[in-house]
């Protein structure tokens, strides 16, 4: 519809003007208004369909992309850092939608209006019109050229931003350590340097959109010059009508609007390009195996345990564990004990199935782990690692995480079990109390406690405790050891401790010396016994 608007003035000129005919010039300009209208309203359309377009696009994009990521293996993370993600999740997936809404489309505009503009010339004036195709090279090229060069800069800018924006996700997820050791006037200097190397990088890329800006800017206002100047030639020598140049003009200025389009079409593919490469890594490293064909559902029975030679290590040659042979019997309440670094944590992730041996099978009530299905594995498995991480959320909905449909009342029997009911009462909003961010609002050894009601509210088969009680007074730990075992007689507990008070507990202690040597026995026998496991415990201090 843009596209008749100058053929209108054409006729406007041409006819209505030189032949005086007033009704014609009425009906030109009404035919104007209808044109102006219609395309005010197609516009306004296709605004609205672009943008629902870019929400649907943006929707799916952040549900691939945070749906992979959730099975993505461990070591993926390991190696990444968070802030890489949530930039990768809000910006490089908006930049990825706004290429496909926005600047794809454009392939469909950019050419055939090019080409209708030309033929409109060619029939107005075929000689004005070589002239102009000849020029259009000069115009496009020297686009095509700036844009190249925008790509590299444009690369090394979303680099460093995601550097930047990684930086501040660090400092503020770290804001206890930061504030304990004064370091705020240190961190603050070392992000605004951040900033302002990051406010550099850009500039230099403004820099280079200026010049681009500048030099498409006079090679078009030359060619045009050009194009103007013999068009008016041509009127003189009577070879042209004065409403053809008029209409030859209002299309060549349409045909700039298009250039400039073709500019910005370019940056915006090169940056969205940019983006679509870094969410290509996430979208094509491959997921995690956890379930081998076919998977089958399994309820534990006795909760047996079996390592049958497992092997495992990060490092090549370095293995944590070798070839390791394990029984746990089902039922049991055992403790895992050695020095830092000997095994244990990784014993228990690759039972969980966060790593993935590089020997060797483990296996649950004879069934190998890896055929079992996800859903039904891990309703069955209640778990506290060392780190007791609680949501910015309500005490209720913490350890109700551990088990989705958990009720009021199956809430309040876990925290009773783990001692920390009591405590819960006693705050004005009880289990709608909210925890902070990082638990903030209460203590070490009531995170714990928490978060052993939340491994407890799901009343799982296997029961593992990673360092549970390290803030938790001897007294109440053993309350709560004593609660566990009574309400899971059934249940396979696994206690990784360091604390003779936790280890006595047990039925039996495995004691890692080496990555395939466990001393296995009663705490007592292996206390009496054993000079390594003693002499382990002597080192450790009271």
């Amino acid at each position: 519809l843009g596209l008749v608007h100058p053929w209108l003035t054409k006729l406007v000129i041409d006819k209505a003007y030189v032949q005086k005919d007033l009704k014609l010039f009425v009906s030109l300009v009404v035919l104007g208004v209808v044109v102006f209208i219609l395309s005010g309203i197609t516009t306004s359309f296709a605004i609205y369909l672009s943008q629902y377009v870019k929400i649907r696009v943006n929707f799916n994009l952040q549900q691939r992309v945070f749906k992979k990521l959730q099975f993505l293996p461990y070591h993926f993370f390991q190696e990444t850092s968070t802030g890489q993600h949530l930039y990768r999740i809000n910006y490089d997936i908006e930049r990825a939608a706004s290429l496909i809404t926005d600047i794809l489309p454009q392939i469909i505009q950019i050419l055939p209006k090019a080409l209708f503009i030309f033929g409109v010339l060619l029939y107005l004036n075929w000689k004005l019109a070589i002239v102009s195709i000849i020029l259009s090279p000069f115009v496009w090229g020297a686009s095509y050229i700036f844009a190249i060069r925008l790509k590299k800069a444009l690369k090394i800018w979303i680099e460093d931003t995601q550097r930047l924006f990684e930086k501040a996700q660090e400092i503020l997820s770290h804001i206890h350590l930061v504030k304990t050791f004064g370091r705020g006037k240190s961190e603050a200097k070392v992000y605004i340097s951040r900033v302002i190397q990051n406010i550099r990088i850009r500039l230099n890329n403004v820099k280079l959109e200026v010049r681009a800006t500048f030099v498409n800017s006079f090679v078009y206002r030359l060619a045009f010059g050009i194009v103007a100047f013999y068009g008016g030639y041509q009127v003189i020598k009577g070879q042209m009508t004065l409403g053809s140049l008029m209409a030859a003009t209002l299309y060549l200025g349409q045909l700039s609007s298009l250039q400039g389009t073709f500019t910005n079409f370019l940056q915006q593919i090169f940056l969205g390009s940019v983006s679509i490469e870094r969410l290509e890594a996430i979208l094509s490293t491959p997921g995690e195996s956890q379930e081998l064909l076919p998977a089958k559902q399994l309820v534990f029975s006795a909760g047996n345990i079996k390592f049958n030679n497992v092997s495992f290590g990060f490092i090549p040659n370095r293995l944590i564990l070798d070839n390791m042979t394990l029984d746990i019997p089902g039922g049991s309440c055992l403790g895992l004990v050695g020095p830092s670094g000997c095994g244990k944590t990784t014993l228990v992730n690759l039972l969980l199935r966060i790593y993935q041996p590089i020997n060797g099978s483990i296996f649950i009530d004879d069934c190998d782990i890896r055929r079992i299905q996800a859903k039904t594995f891990y309703e069955q498995i209640g778990l506290m690692l060392q780190e007791s991480w609680l949501w910015n959320d309500t005490i209720g909905n913490n350890i109700r995480y551990g088990k989705d449909n958990a009720d009021t009342k199956e809430i309040r029997e876990a925290a009773h079990i783990a001692c920390i009911d009591d405590f819960i009462m006693s705050l004005p909003d009880g289990y709608n109390s909210r925890v902070g961010e990082n638990a903030c609002k209460i203590s070490e050894g009531q995170k714990q406690r928490l978060a052993i009601a939340r491994a407890l509210i799901k009343r799982p088969k296997i029961l593992i405790l990673d360092e549970a009680f390290s803030f938790v007074n001897e007294g109440l730990e053993a309350k709560i050891i004593d609660n566990i075992k009574s309400a899971l007689k059934a249940s396979t507990i696994i206690l990784i401790a360091h604390r003779l008070s936790v280890l006595s507990k047990t039925d039996r202690v495995y004691f890692f010396t080496g990555p395939h040597n466990i001393e296995i026995a009663e705490h007592e026998k292996l206390f009496k016994d054993n000079p390594s496991y003693r002499n382990f415990f002597t080192y450790l201090g009271p």
